[in-house]
């Protein structure tokens, strides 16, 4: 069942292409005030053109930012309050994987930057704004794809860089961090949760992939509208009030790997990732 997002106020971050735009789509049709968050102002005015067009919900703001840095994620969280005092629904969705080794403008390792370090900066800088707007969620989007463990005194630069390696470290940590929040959140009607989408066709994929098997991609692999699905139905489902701090594969409750659950190492990468963005603590 889907709650009535008439009303509600959303950010979803990486919103310009494939799942993220989908997944706007889907909450526009639903009735919310969708807000999606792009890169590139061509492709982002494209995207809002098209939500609006689809959904027939003019209530469609885009949002310009570069989430592969913290200046860029600072800057985000600044936009969107200046302009709203709610939000009801945070969809970290933006995230890649870059074959080559890669830093951003601050010096942090690309994939960890934009796959962990992003959602967990601007989760954190929109969590006053999310408590007062409760209840309200929080969705993290992972993958199945995760390390078995993390060196956390080592982060966030991979030695040796490997891009799967790095990807799902990365996404390990964002399970964590999941996790961590979740704990930090009880009590407050703010829930978050971390998904598996599936495996999606998307631009991305499309150019990780060798050429020789890019036109046999789409037989394979989902289409981005089946990949939106979990997202938003942890977004909207009323069934899922009040559930916090679970891992879901597509639409169901799955189990982590034993390292995830570690507490002791949830802290330890919750501490670190506040000395690199210069945040305080959550009580």
């Amino acid at each position: 069942m889907t709650t009535d997002m008439n009303g509600k106020l959303c950010l979803i971050t990486g919103a310009n292409s494939g799942i993220g735009k989908e997944t706007a789509l889907g909450l526009a049709k639903a009735g919310a005030h969708v807000v999606i968050a792009a890169r590139d102002v061509k492709r982002g005015e494209e995207a809002k053109a098209d939500i609006i067009e689809r959904s027939g919900n003019r209530n469609v703001e885009l949002l310009l930012a570069d989430m592969s840095t913290g200046d860029g994620i600072r800057s985000l969280a600044e936009q969107y309050l200046s302009r709203h005092k709610q939000l009801h629904v945070l969809i970290n969705n933006a995230g890649g994987l870059f074959q080559q080794y890669q830093k951003n403008a601050e010096g942090m390792e690309m994939t960890f930057a934009l796959n962990y370090y992003a959602p967990f900066l601007l989760t954190h800088l929109l969590l006053d704004t999310l408590k007062a707007s409760a209840p309200a969620r929080i969705v993290n989007v992972a993958s199945r794809v995760q390390a078995k463990s993390l060196n956390i005194d080592q982060l966030p630069e991979p030695v040796p860089y490997n891009s799967m390696k790095a990807y799902g470290a990365s996404k390990l940590a964002v399970v964590m961090f999941t996790y961590t929040l979740a704990r930090r959140l009880s009590g407050t009607s703010v829930t978050v949760n971390a998904v598996h989408p599936g495996v999606i066709y998307t631009p991305q994929s499309a150019r990780m992939a060798p050429s020789l098997f890019r036109p046999l991609l789409k037989l394979f692999m989902s289409n981005p509208e089946k990949g939106a699905e979990p997202s938003l139905r942890l977004a909207t489902d009323s069934s899922l009030e009040g559930v916090s701090g679970q891992y879901f594969h597509k639409k169901e409750p799955k189990q982590t790997g034993p390292f995830s659950y570690d507490n002791r190492q949830q802290e330890k990468l919750y501490e670190r990732s506040l000395e690199w963005s210069g945040l305080q603590p959550l009580g």
